[in-house]
């Protein structure tokens, strides 16, 4: 089979859980939407597009090892925004604050949590009917189309993704057989917590030779417009067996 690998890696990074108020906590590892949102990007496909994202969805397996856990960091977050106006939509920030009035501004309060030099292996490969080449995601990865960022905006990638397609007969033996390249290698012996075993989290339909724990998340994408996301099930294995 084959497997589509890439790192994932930031000094600041976010994987939002279901935001509650004013709190926006985040998962401990990318979400299956984060994931396949950075894939979009980077293929160029817009929020509107939701027969492309859709179709991303249907066709991919996803998986994910955490190689370090990175450090949880809270910020007090302050921005300004207009008042919500039917049928008025904004192209930039820029423009959503330039176009109103100081009187026509809310402000919103909110605490937003961030993993600081956390670091992930990421593996796709194809469902049964896919319509989803790995080559040309590994291509898109390679040269995006647009730019790419961690969770949000200000958590940009702090090294290229470095996507490696990888034959291997499970995904445990795609993330075994996977060589790191010496920049990421450094980069893990300052940041990485080695001294455990590596968890790994996979879709719970994907083929493994083993049962691990079940989660439960809601991050299907359902429509990237809306921000709409539906439950999931995950399975959790340390590296080689059962968590």
């Amino acid at each position: 089979m084959q497997f589509l690998l890439f790192t994932l890696y930031a000094p600041m990074a976010s994987f939002g859980e279901i935001a509650v108020g004013e709190r926006r906590m985040s998962w401990a590892r990318p979400s299956r939407s984060a994931v396949l949102g950075l894939v979009a990007a980077a293929r160029g496909l817009d929020r509107a597009d939701e027969g492309a994202h859709a179709q991303l969805e249907a066709s991919l397996y996803y998986a994910v090892r955490t190689d370090a856990p990175g450090r949880p960091l809270m910020d007090y977050h302050t921005a300004q925004a207009p008042k919500a106006r039917r049928g008025v939509t904004y192209s930039t920030r820029r423009e959503e604050v330039a176009i109103v009035s100081v009187d026509d501004l809310n402000t919103v309060l909110s605490t937003r949590e961030w993993l600081s030099d956390a670091c992930f292996t990421v593996c796709l490969w194809e469902r049964s009917g896919s319509t989803v080449a790995l080559e040309g995601l590994a291509v898109a990865l390679r040269e995006p189309r647009f730019v790419l960022y961690v969770g949000r905006k200000s958590g940009p990638l702090g090294l290229p993704l470095n996507p490696a397609i990888v034959a291997a007969d499970t995904f445990f033996d795609a993330f075994a057989a996977r060589q790191r390249n010496p920049v990421e290698q450094d980069v893990l012996d300052m940041i990485g917590d080695h001294s455990g075993s590596l968890q790994i989290a996979a879709d719970h339909d994907a083929p493994a030779s083993v049962d691990g724990r079940i989660e439960r998340r809601r991050d299907s994408i359902v429509n990237r417009t809306r921000w709409q996301f539906g439950e999931r099930l995950e399975r959790v294995f340390v590296e080689g067996g059962v968590e």
